[in-house]
């Protein structure tokens, strides 16, 4: 921020279309939609779960995402999950851990790949695209290959002399699960259907950047929207601020300006990005945590003489 000419900046966001914006809601919150159907992929192989019932852990998840630091939202929506649907929830931080590995390497390979049809582009970012290719690469490798070490886990569990018969078993048990979940997603069918959504999802993404950059008659093209979302989607893969303050406004200097947007027009897009997020993030999130803190439901039975009970 420092330098801004603040009046070219307000000026930025006074001349920005917002009809643009309110139909991105409606566009932002079919991405949200999608991105719980890919999710869901991964739970149902332990249990069908009906897909509101994701979406509603989801966004309670990418609310908590938005106030707590450290991506603390990927408990709340284990814990949703695990606690609606009756399911271990360390199955569900698996299938959470796998989504977001394989999220990321998708990520670098979509930035990868919009290096070919863009002109400019910083160093800084390209140095770092290589750092966290690697880093895609690794955690990939781990979810498909870390299941393989499922019976020296165990056996190392078997032989520890300080943990009692029923430790053990629970220990064991935990252990299944995770590595269930991480097995999710090595079914050919569910793979090559867990990757065409996510295909989906960050194309959907770029068309909604290069829209709002529209609203503030600015240019992206696919390729540098695309780009610049996946600089966005790769710094917020590790522990930051709430809503990521800061961080995204970083990436939108260093990434927009070689390609001809003012810092003050690149700082507008980013805050109106963030502001719509919230505000999408907010509506359905809101709900979502709401209905995940009511109380289990009380079932009831019915006894010989008749009265219910519960």
């Amino acid at each position: 921020m420092r330098g801004l000419d603040w009046p070219a900046f307000f000026i930025s966001l006074e001349r920005a279309n917002y009809l643009y914006v309110a139909l991105l809601l409606i566009w932002s919150s079919a991405t949200y939609f999608l991105r719980s159907l890919r999710w869901r992929i991964l739970l149902i192989t332990h249990k069908k779960i009906p897909p509101l019932n994701v979406f509603w852990a989801n966004m309670a998840g990418y609310l908590g995402n938005t106030v707590f630091p450290a991506r603390a939202g990927e408990f709340i929506r284990a814990a949703y999950i695990a606690r609606k649907e009756t399911i271990p929830v360390v199955f569900v931080l698996a299938t959470g851990i796998t989504e977001r590995l394989i999220d990321l390497a998708a990520l670098v390979i979509i930035g990868a790949a919009s290096l070919f049809f863009v002109d400019a582009f910083p160093k800084s970012v390209q140095s770092a695209l290589e750092r966290f290719a690697i880093a895609a690469v690794i955690g990939v490798m781990f979810i498909f290959l870390l299941p393989l070490f499922h019976g020296l886990a165990a056996r190392i569990i078997n032989i520890l002399p300080f943990l009692g018969k029923s430790t053990k078993s629970g220990l064991y048990q935990i252990l299944q699960h995770f590595f269930q979940g991480l097995k999710a997603i090595a079914n050919i069918q569910q793979g090559l259907l867990f990757l065409f959504f996510t295909l989906l999802i960050w194309f959907m993404d770029g068309l909604g950047m290069a829209w709002i950059a529209l609203s503030l008659h600015k240019s992206l093209s696919l390729a540098q929207s695309l780009l610049f979302i996946s600089a966005l989607g790769i710094s917020s893969a590790i522990p930051s601020t709430p809503g990521y303050v800061g961080i995204y406004q970083f990436v939108a200097v260093t990434v927009l300006m070689p390609f001809g947007f003012e810092r003050e027009a690149a700082l507008a897009l980013i805050l109106i990005t963030q502001a719509l997020n919230l505000l999408v993030v907010s509506f359905w999130g809101g709900p979502g945590v709401w209905i995940g803190s009511r109380g289990v439901l009380v079932t009831q039975t019915k006894k010989p003489d008749g009265e219910l009970h519960d």
